[in-house]
């Protein structure tokens, strides 16, 4: 049996992301365009993290549990997320996790206001497939531990 992850930076931050989005739809933030525009900077921002956490775990994960470890180090992001999928470790395809990196790669120009805006308006659907990510590998770590 392999060592089990940590996946507390993850949960955490899936929770300061999800709280993010809280705030950014807050009465107060549709009350102030500047103060909502500040919160959906620090949306992107955690957005940034977890989208990197959720990577790295997936890669760790596979890494794992997988006959040859060696093979994940080697997979590109493609392939990375299509084993992912296959293994039902993601619920979305890789058209989807491609959009997410597209994403994550614009977040870089968020002082571009259009740019950010398509970077905020994605968010929501990564944080669905992230925690289901995060729900199947803990639901399997407590399997293994269980067996």
């Amino acid at each position: 049996m392999s060592a089990k992850l940590d996946l507390s930076p993850l949960k955490n931050s899936l929770a300061r992301l999800r709280e993010a989005l809280e705030f950014c739809n807050s009465d107060r933030a549709k009350g102030d365009p500047r103060f909502a525009r500040f919160l959906q900077g620090g949306a992107i921002q955690a957005f940034e993290y977890s989208y990197g956490l959720s990577i790295k775990f997936l890669q760790r994960y596979l890494q794992q549990h997988e006959a040859d470890p060696g093979e994940v180090d080697r997979l590109s992001f493609n392939d990375l997320v299509r084993r992912g999928y296959e293994t039902g470790l993601l619920a979305a395809e890789l058209v989807v996790w491609k959009q997410f990196r597209h994403n994550r790669n614009l977040s870089s120009h968020a002082y571009d206001e259009n740019k950010a805006r398509e970077v905020y308006k994605g968010i929501p659907a990564f944080l669905t497939q992230a925690e289901l990510f995060y729900a199947e590998v803990e639901k399997r770590q407590n399997a293994e531990k269980e067996s």
